[in-house]
């Protein structure tokens, strides 16, 4: 069984995810975009060494500004993003330049595509390709739990308007999250965690993007 802790981070309260396998004594986490006390000082309670990979949802400086100095700490963790969304591991987006927050450029070690399987614990990481946030974003699905950073948001989704954005993809990618069997717990790039199914019924986003498939 799986556990997350929420830590909003930086100036845009992005959303990092620490999340642990206490059986396997592993652990994971997902967008880390800014320096955090009380994550690092999380981090050395359950031991950095047992941390396995670092997640990307996205490029966006907002959750992956302090990448770069977390591979410093633990050199040993994987780094994943999705495939279309590596350029801003090396590169200055318009976004994080109008901010004047360019993030220190790093080198992913896994360039995720849709289906993409990771080993964790005692459960695996599959990864989803969902663009139209940018066009390399993804979710990460483990267990009954779904990373959606910012393609998925309680009660709304992530803008499709900054470079690489796109409506029509993002409408596909909500299709995607809606055909998933069951329920999850959703735990967003930014705000409060949610649940699938209250997406699926709530989130207009999601039912437009329903209504237009039937």
């Amino acid at each position: 069984m799986i556990k997350t802790e929420r830590f909003p981070v930086g100036e845009l309260e992005a959303n990092c995810f620490f999340v642990t396998d206490e059986e396997a004594k592993e652990a994971f986490l997902v967008d880390t975009g800014d320096y955090s006390y009380e994550l690092e000082e999380r981090i050395r309670d359950f031991g950095a060494g047992n941390i396995k990979y670092l997640l990307l949802t996205h490029g966006h400086f907002d959750h992956i500004g302090y990448v770069a100095e977390m591979k410093k700490k633990m050199p040993w963790v994987k780094i994943v993003i999705g495939k279309d969304d590596a350029h801003f591991t090396k590169e200055n987006d318009l976004l994080a330049l109008a901010y004047g927050m360019p993030p220190e450029r790093f080198e992913a070690d896994i360039l995720a595509e849709d289906g993409t399987e990771l080993p964790f614990g005692t459960q695996t990481i599959k990864v989803l390709a969902t663009p139209g946030h940018t066009k390399g974003g993804v979710c990460y699905l483990v267990g009954n739990s779904l990373f959606t950073g910012d393609t998925l948001i309680k009660g709304t989704i992530g803008r499709t308007d900054f470079p690489t954005g796109d409506i029509v993809e993002m409408m596909a990618s909500l299709r995607k999250l809606m055909a998933l069997e069951g329920d999850y717990h959703v735990y967003c790039g930014h705000d409060n965690n949610t649940t699938l199914q209250k997406e699926r019924t709530m989130n207009p986003y999601m039912r437009k993007a329903y209504d237009h498939l039937y």
